[in-house]
């Protein structure tokens, strides 16, 4: 009987309205990595958000004939407001991303490639490493639900945009033409083959799911 009162006291709890209670902290899963976010409500239609996402994720891909291992790290803080027009869960959002995502990628070749226009040995190229950066600080703006809002313990779904810029690539390789200067021209030309293959990520999508306690 104690332990089937506890729970029904605690079920109450989870269910009781916290339009007074501002706070509130949760953990998200999505696109854009994995993250913990805050939030302060100041009114029944405006909230303050902020966030901090980090995780990584590996794959293979071949771009412009080159076999790459890349690295995607998610790395970013969020701050915005949410709307909510009918003070209900739905919510419109708008806000800056210190925006730290991007590659790394890196390639040993063990035949002859084209670097540019150019074909090298593997001993001329050696192993080529790069980066894939985008604008440090993005606009994003989106859609979503807090079912938390009138609860102590919710769940949440965003959907929305981010305008991170063009990608900009910087390729190294350490093989014997290191310092040729013929090499280094294919070297600018695969970077720009690989900023335009990549040019579809300057407006990112992203969804996530997250689970939010209000205090």
């Amino acid at each position: 009987m104690r332990i089937s009162a506890a729970l029904l006291i605690f079920l109450v709890f989870l269910q009781s309205p916290a339009h007074a209670e501002g706070h509130s902290i949760g953990g998200k899963a999505g696109l854009l990595g994995l993250g913990i976010e805050y939030s302060y409500s100041i009114s029944e239609r405006i909230a303050f958000r902020g966030a901090l996402y980090g995780s990584g994720y590996s794959f293979d891909a071949t771009e412009g004939g080159i076999d790459y291992d890349f690295d995607l790290n998610w790395d970013s803080i969020a701050v915005g407001v949410d709307l909510h027009p009918l003070t209900g869960p739905f919510r419109l959002s708008l806000g800056l991303l210190a925006n730290d995502n991007g590659l790394s990628a890196t390639s040993t070749p063990n035949q002859p490639v084209l670097v540019g226009n150019t074909l090298y040995t593997p001993a001329e190229i050696g192993t080529l490493s790069g980066a894939v950066g985008f604008d440090g600080t993005t606009p994003f703006i989106g859609l979503g639900w807090d079912w938390s809002k009138s609860k102590r313990f919710g769940f949440s779904l965003d959907l929305g945009l981010v305008a991170q810029g063009s990608p900009d690539v910087s390729l190294v390789a350490s093989g014997l033409l290191v310092n040729d200067p013929n090499f280094a021209a294919d070297l600018a030309a695969e970077e720009a083959e690989l900023e335009d293959a990549l040019d579809d990520l300057d407006v990112l999508p992203f969804a996530s799911f997250g689970v939010t306690f209000r205090f």
